[in-house]
């Protein structure tokens, strides 16, 4: 997974030009206007950062920021709509029809004081000083698309070829200004399924002590995006655990043989917490244990839940798929809302014996079974009409449900009725 970095070889000038290209192809015309205006008003505009790499590796982008040589105030007066909350720090959110663009002004930085921010912020007109501040290498390049080139100070496009990532400069004092660039890092290598080098890899431990200082609302988005991007997650998880970030993150979900977490790469990307449900069930974490972790990552109420049902299911499930009247008790058991998802996160944890679950879960939802009581053909003022007491009629609507569980077609009032009667009396 590391290891030391090979001889630089640095990509090809046609490879830079099909990368300005997809630049130039692929940035909605709201960027191309902001370019304009800049570059219009002397303040050689460049894209930076994250849509060059993804350019160059051929990658769909969506994240166009732009860097430039004018001053904040200066760029806010060029556009009629902007934000300025960021101005102090140089950056300034023009607003175009396309969506929100970030211009920020070329920068340099104080020490950082708190694992996060910068002490002190100045403004000048040095690209290659801007570009030195930034994390890792791949990040720091600049697409000018007027003059048609790319500008590489920091040997990122021979990294994209060697598939490596590396920091800019010295990697303990990159980790030491924002404590979340380790767990960065780890996601680039995943994701891109790159290796991280030598240095950089060797610096990680000691910088886990900022790491911990980092808030878990941040520590969330990235391991969010870890989740959910690139085809390879075991890799990803195998990258945390060497480095002793996951440790930091969730100890609870280390120590699982890298075999239990081959379903991780059986449920599709974007999908980052069936994933994390999937990764739970191979740490053997019951529900509440999976849960916790993602209350302390900060996780919307709502995919918590989810993650809690889908645990659950799995658990209740058998060693082969159920099937029948065993499949709707399944199904009512999870819940209707929950149960196609529940269906993907079991086919991805039980393997190829779970192959053509989700399929089976989606026809027997198809066919609107009655999975809950409020389903039923009669109601608890139905069965209090026919001489039942109050107490008894819960659990004789609960014995109901488990009938036209077993059989569907009973879900009749009369039918239902007169099994309630026979419950009552004792009858067989």
């Amino acid at each position: 997974m590391a290891g030391a970095a090979a001889p630089a070889r640095r990509p090809t000038a046609a490879s830079e030009r099909r990368a300005l290209a997809r630049l130039t192809r692929w940035a909605p015309p709201g960027v191309h206007a902001v370019l304009a205006v800049l570059g219009e008003a002397g303040g050689t505009p460049f894209i930076v950062g994250g849509a060059v790499r993804d350019a160059v590796l051929g990658r769909a982008t969506h994240d166009f920021d732009i860097a430039t040589r004018l001053p904040p105030a200066r760029v806010a007066d060029l556009f009629p709509r902007v934000v300025r909350a960021g101005e102090k720090h140089g950056t300034i959110m023009v607003l175009t029809p396309d969506g929100p663009v970030e211009v920020t002004t070329f920068r340099s930085e104080g020490a950082y004081l708190d694992g996060r921010r910068p002490s002190t912020v100045a403004f000048h007109d040095d690209l290659e000083a801007d570009l030195a501040r930034r994390d890792f290498t791949i990040n720091a390049m600049a697409a000018d698309l007027g003059a048609r080139r790319i500008v590489d100070p920091f040997g990122g496009l021979a990294d994209l070829t060697r598939r490596v990532v590396r920091c800019v400069g010295e990697p303990a004092a990159r980790f030491g200004e924002d404590g979340l660039r380790p767990l960065r890092a780890v996601r680039f290598a995943g994701v891109l399924a790159f290796r991280l080098d030598r240095r950089t890899r060797d610096a990680i431990p000691g910088a886990l002590p900022t790491f911990e200082r980092v808030s878990w609302e941040r520590k969330r988005d990235e391991m969010t995006r870890l989740l959910a991007e690139g085809q390879g997650p075991r890799r990803s998880v195998a990258l945390l655990e060497s480095s002793g970030l996951l440790a930091a993150l969730a100890p609870e979900l280390t120590g699982v043989a890298p075999a239990r977490l081959a379903g991780l790469e059986r449920v599709p990307r974007g999908r980052p917490w069936q994933r994390f449900a999937v990764w739970a069930v191979a740490a053997r974490l019951s529900p509440d244990q999976a849960g916790d972790i993602l209350r302390r990552w900060r996780v919307a109420n709502d995919d918590t839940r989810a993650v809690e049902v889908w645990v659950q299911a799995i658990f209740q499930l058998p060693a082969n798929p159920p099937s029948g009247p065993d499949l709707r008790r399944w199904l009512a058991s999870v819940g209707a809302p929950f149960a196609q998802a529940a269906s993907q996160v079991a086919a991805a944890a039980r393997g190829p014996r779970y192959r053509g679950f989700e399929a089976r879960v989606r026809a027997a939802l198809a066919r609107k079974p009655v999975l809950r009581v409020e389903q039923l053909a009669v109601r608890g003022g139905d069965l209090l009409a026919i001489g039942l007491d109050g107490p008894r009629v819960g659990s004789t609507l609960r014995a109901l449900l488990d009938l036209v569980l077993e059989t569907p077609s009973r879900n009749r009032q009369d039918e239902l009725l007169a099994f309630a009667h026979r419950l009552s009396t004792g009858e067989p």
